[in-house]
């Protein structure tokens, strides 16, 4: 008798992309065989190629895919903020969204991490599809804060990335890499300081700035 399973094709695609995102955030893309991807998902290789011909296919419909979800999850949140001239608290809930999406799904963070060190190609479509928008976002809010006066002129695309760089590092040292000298639960009070010592640094009356 078969075991394969039998399910929509909506459904079944889906659950090839979820195989394939914790698939290659184990074993990376080098070490996960199409296979392996249609026996987690109980079909065939040749069901599992009706809906991605290529490779190239699969990892560009799990970019679009998580996308979605991030932007399901976390996108009112960020545009809420993004209204707001409350520096604190859009930093908060910014640096909020960066820390579940680490908390939250470290197998997806896990399988950048691969792409990145395997030269992938999934690493820079993750970076144009998501990480770029991220960038422009904050840093035209950055922007409209210093045309207010509330923040001295400074590079606003390299601020952006530079608070987004610190929260992400933290929660990734944290989630991903265990690190003994950080601890998950302690995350929000570490973003806290951190939002301090970041608008300390972009606040008109910084000692010696103009």
């Amino acid at each position: 008798m078969s075991n394969k399973i039998r399910m929509p094709g909506q459904e079944r695609r889906e659950a090839i992309i979820a195989a394939a995102i914790t698939l290659f955030s184990q074993k990376g893309f080098r070490g996960t065989t199409t296979r392996e991807i249609a026996a987690a998902v109980g079909v065939s290789e040749p069901v599992l190629y009706q809906h991605f011909t290529t490779k190239s296919e699969l990892y560009a419909a799990i970019i679009e895919y998580k996308s979605m979800e991030g932007e399901a999850k976390f996108g009112h949140l960020l545009d809420s903020a993004l209204e707001s001239d409350d520096d604190h608290t859009f930093f908060a809930t910014l640096g909020t969204i960066i820390i579940r999406w680490y908390t939250e799904d470290p197998s997806y963070a896990r399988l950048l991490l691969y792409s990145a060190l395997e030269g992938h190609e999934l690493s820079t479509l993750c970076y144009e599809r998501q990480g770029k928008h991220l960038h422009r976002k904050v840093s035209e809010r950055i922007r409209r804060r210093i045309e207010q006066g509330a923040m001295r002129e400074t590079d606003t695309l390299l601020a952006a990335r530079a608070f987004i760089g610190m929260i992400a590092h933290t929660a990734q040292a944290a989630v991903v890499f265990h690190s003994r000298l950080l601890d998950s639960a302690n995350l929000a009070k570490d973003l806290e300081s951190m939002i301090d010592i970041f608008l300390g640094g972009l606040s008109r009356n910084q000692k010696g700035k103009k």
